[in-house]
């Protein structure tokens, strides 16, 4: 008695292994790499989880279909088990089909302009912090590069902060002028100042 299965019978999955079997110039078939495969799931998976997190707006500035955004709703109403698993990774077969490449090149953009806020929030700090140790020296420096500063609500904010720093009390004008130079480098150009 032998197995009457045909083609149809075996369904999907050995269309796409005949798929996924790439031949190499001897005209062998070249096995797919399960660990490799196993590690793009994972880490679409770990893409699915961080959409999860993500506003209903952005998943439209990305361009998801509306059926995955429904997924990705059901999947943020569930607590962590079985079935919210099960959900992320029919998410993730389904992100991998349509979407995945978009939602990576809009995580990648959201990496690279947090990166670049961080580098000018430090930046602005690192000016803060030196306007107020140095005094004029560091003042010179900074106008040198942003002549476009009024000078004069600069050094009061300057002494201000000193004045407070030397007298121990809370950062308020410290604060006063951080705002001040982060007003500043929106009118400006603060990619000169990466080291002050």
């Amino acid at each position: 008695m032998g197995c009457d299965m045909s083609l149809s019978s075996v369904g999907g999955s050995f269309i796409r292994f005949l798929q996924l079997r790439e031949i190499d110039e001897e005209g062998y078939a070249i096995r797919p790499n399960k660990s490799a495969a196993k590690r793009e799931m994972a880490a679409i998976r770990r893409l699915v989880e961080a959409l999860i997190d993500c506003s209903e707006e952005e998943w439209a500035r990305m361009g998801l279909e509306g059926k995955l955004q429904e997924g990705l709703r059901q999947a943020r109403r569930m607590k962590a088990s079985g079935a919210r698993n099960r959900q992320i990774k029919f998410l993730a077969r389904r992100l991998r089909e349509d979407g995945l490449e978009a939602a990576r090149a809009w995580f990648e953009n959201r990496d690279r302009m947090q990166a670049e806020a961080r580098r000018r929030f430090r930046s602005i700090e690192t000016w803060r912090d030196r306007l107020v140790a140095e005094g004029d020296a560091a003042l010179q420096a900074y106008l040198e590069i942003h002549p476009q500063t009024d000078r004069q609500q600069l050094r009061a904010l300057i002494r201000a902060a000193r004045r407070e720093c030397d007298a121990g009390k809370p950062a308020g004008a410290g604060r006063r002028l951080f705002r001040f130079l982060r007003e500043n480098s929106d009118a400006a150009d603060f990619s000169a100042t990466l080291e002050p």
